[in-house]
Formats: C-alpha cells, sequence, structure tokens
C-alpha cells in the first residue's frame, strides 16, 4: 500500500505534532507492505532525511492551506496514493484518495482564544468538511476520542485510539551529575531547576507556573530557578509583561526553542518536571520527562491524568498554591521522589510508536479497503 503523509508540521521548528509526523511515518514505513510518502508545499529543511524510511514529495512556493486544498488532492492521484493520514487534522475538501484525520485536540473548536488566528482560519472553517470526507479518524488519546464520539457522535465506528509514543533515546535516567552540572550551567545560571518545557502560548497555562514558582521562592529561597523551554509562539503579551513584572525575574530563564537533543539534556537535568496546560490531546512532553527518570507535576487535565497515571503528581491548572505545593513536596520528600524516577520510565514505555504505527495501519488499511 501507498500511504501519504501531510507533512507540513516539519517544515518549521520541530514541536509536538512535528515530532508525532516523523515518527508515525516511520512507524507506518517499517510495516509490512506499506510504502510512505511525506507531502509538503515547499522543500523540507535539512532536519527531513533525503535517505529516510518515506519518500519526500515537495512542491515549490505553495501556501499551506490553499496547498492542501488544491495542489495536494493532484499529487495523491498521480503518486498512486491508496489513503492519505491528514497528520494536521483536516484534509483536502475534495479528491479520491481515502483519507484519515488525525485528531490531536479540538480546542481550535472548544477554546479559540487560545489559538493563533492563522491556526483557527485553517481549521475552524474546513473541520466540517473534514468530518463528512474522512473514511476514519485517529486520536491520539483515550481523552480525544472521547471529545470527538461526545461532539460528534456519527464520528463513533470511524474512531481508533493510536496513543503516541515516546522515542527509545528518551530512556535514560538523568543521573550523572557531570551532565546535570552541565544542563545548569547552560540553561539556569549554574542553578538548579524546575523545567517547563513547550510552546509558549496560552493554553499551556505558563502563568500560572510562575505564579506557582514565586510562592515557593519565597517559601524557600535556596528552591531551584524556572526554566521555561519552548518557541516563542502566540498571544503572549501577558507572559511576558508577568515576567518582566515578577520580582524573582532573575531566577525565571527562557533559552527559547529546544531541538530534541537540547530537550533530552533539559529533562535529564531538570529537577522536576512541571506541566500545568489547561488541556491536552495527549501531553507528549510529560512522557518524555518521565522516560528520562524525572518527577513530574501536572494539571489535573484529562489527557495528563491518562498519560501521567500513578507516576506523576497533579493539580488543579487554576491553582497556583497547589501546584506549588506538589513541586515542593517532590524537592524535600526523597523517598517519594526516588519512587517518581523510578516510577516514570516504565509508565513511558506503555506509549510506543510501534503500537501507534499498527493502530494507525489499521485504520488505513480500513479506509483504503473501503475504497476498493
Amino acid at each position: 500500500m501507498k500511504i501519504a503523509v501531510d507533512g507540513r508540521a516539519l517544515l518549521a521548528e520541530r514541536t509536538g505534532i512535528g515530532t508525532y509526523t516523523d515518527a508515525i511515518a516511520r512507524a507506518l514505513a517499517a510495516h509490512d507492505g506499506f510504502s510512505v510518502g511525506l507531502f509538503a508545499p515547499r522543500p523540507f529543511p535539512d532536519s527531513v532525511p533525503r535517505n529516510g524510511p518515506y519518500s519526500l514529495h515537495e512542491d515549490r512556493g505553495g501556501r499551506g492551506s490553499v496547498w492542501l486544498h488544491t495542489t495536494l488532492p493532484g499529487r495523491l492521484e498521480r503518486w498512486g496514493a491508496d489513503a492519505l493520514l491528514a497528520a494536521l487534522t483536516i484534509g483536502p475538501a475534495r479528491g479520491t484518495t481515502p483519507m484519515v484525520s488525525v485528531v490531536h485536540d479540538l480546542t481550535p473548536l472548544t477554546h479559540p482564544e487560545w489559538h493563533a488566528r492563522r491556526t483557527l482560519l485553517g481549521f475552524v472553517p474546513l473541520w466540517e468538511r473534514t468530518v463528512e470526507r474522512a473514511a476514519g479518524f485517529v486520536c491520539v488519546s483515550e481523552t480525544t476520542a472521547r471529545d470527538l464520539v461526545g461532539r460528534y457522535p456519527d464520528t463513533g465506528p470511524r474512531v481508533r485510539v493510536a496513543s503516541n509514543g515516546v522515542d527509545r533515546d528518551f530512556f535514560s535516567p538523568g543521573d550523572d551529575p557531570t551532565e546535570a552540572a552541565r544542563a545548569r550551567e547552560r540553561w539556569a545560571g549554574g542553578r538548579p531547576y524546575i523545567l517547563y518545557l513547550g510552546t509558549l502560548e496560552p493554553r499551556k497555562n505558563v502563568e500560572t507556573l510562575v505564579d506557582a514558582g514565586e510562592r515557593l521562592w519565597r517559601r524557600r529561597p535556596d528552591a531551584p530557578d524556572l526554566v521555561l523551554a519552548g518557541g516563542a509562539g502566540w498571544k503572549n503579551a501577558a507572559l511576558h509583561r508577568r515576567l518582566e513584572e515578577s520580582p524573582f525575574r532573575d531566577r525565571i530563564h527562557l533559552p527559547g526553542y529546544a531541538p530534541r537533543e537540547a530537550a533530552r539534556a533539559l529533562y535529564r537535568g531538570a529537577e522536576v518536571f512541571a506541566y500545568p496546560s489547561f488541556e491536552e490531546g495527549f501531553g507528549l512532553p510529560l512522557a518524555e520527562a518521565m522516560a528520562c527518570g524525572t518527577p513530574c507535576v501536572s494539571s489535573d487535565a484529562e489527557a495528563l491524568v491518562e498519560v501521567g497515571g500513578d507516576a506523576a503528581l497533579r493539580a488543579p491548572a487554576r491553582d497556583a498554591e497547589a501546584l506549588s505545593a506538589q513541586i515542593e513536596r517532590v524537592l524535600s520528600d526523597g523517598p517519594l521522589r526516588r519512587r517518581m524516577r523510578e516510577a516514570g520510565p516504565p509508565r513511558a514505555a506503555a506509549f510506543s510508536w510501534k503500537a501507534a504505527g499498527r493502530r494507525t495501519a489499521e485504520a488505513l488499511e480500513a479506509a483504503a479497503g473501503g475504497r476498493r
């Protein structure tokens, strides 16, 4: 079978959906009888290998959503694709190639205030057409599947859950003191640190984490610094004002976007990983941090509870005092900290890209079989 994958998420800095796109394409390419092609409106960057397990199909100068609905359908037909994996959820509004939509979350519909205008323009007006056209849906968590079916009951028979996985390279605990010292020196001025890693955007609730850090430092001046690692994101003017006004501004570090190698080093060097998102479709950074053996504190968002299980502590997303107290608990309680370090990797190992590839392949086979 020839499987086409919308590869647009690999054209920019690799955030969660970019990581998903690369990993799922590799997992599908390893599936018996599958030939995988990545399609994009312009050339892929050097981070996408030319000799990888998938073929690359690039246009010149195409614009994202316009290319998706005008150029891509014909490209798929000429390549002879048996099915398309719409890795960015929205698929072409027309065309003969069966489509499986990957649903990461529905927050552009439920919380448009969290998203950039360009995201809303590319998602909201075209989502209903995707719901009509998709031969199947792959949801990245049970939480997302419940949200989708609850909002669109007729999608139920077309929905499969294929939880995100964790790259094997992350399964290495951060117990090397030399490596940890290098991480502290590089990203926190040599001080121990609490880590957040993700795009700096409203849904991630970073302002509450800053508030929690300030409460912690007032109680414990010797507590670790805070590193907020991730791309600049959108709608973050309020966050930057909050940071500039903080009496602890010199203890909050903003290293910017962290490529995969840097992300692993950041996780391994952290005292605690904190992920206070209002809502997630899966929560890949939480799973990656657990794989590294880093004690984790998250919000009580349903998907983060699903991913973290008993290996992470939680606090209500809007409760800065509770978040601060949970972080302090991890820092203060040695036996708890050791248990969390031990529990994280096995919990993260429950999420594999191989399993995600198998479930996604089933959805694509069903979609292609329906056309035949």
